[in-house]
């Protein structure tokens, strides 16, 4: 699969509006999801991305950026 391609796929898994589930549910896949190991600088480093206030587009917008 090309680079291309990935992205496409990428982006339409990304617009498809997501399915809800219970909180059960939910509660039982966040229980089953591997922990990962993070040091403290990276820990820093995503909360001050969290942080930083960036632009907002649409999903029009952004599909019309990328050429789609």
């Amino acid at each position: 699969m090309s680079d291309v391609d990935r992205l496409h796929e990428i982006i339409d898994a990304l617009l498809t509006p997501p399915q809800p589930i219970s909180n059960a549910e939910f509660a039982r896949r966040l229980v089953e999801a591997p922990e990962e190991d993070v040091d403290e600088e990276t820990t820093a480093r995503i909360l001050a991305a969290e942080a930083e206030e960036g632009e907002t587009i649409s999903h029009e917008e952004l599909l019309r950026r990328l050429g789609l």
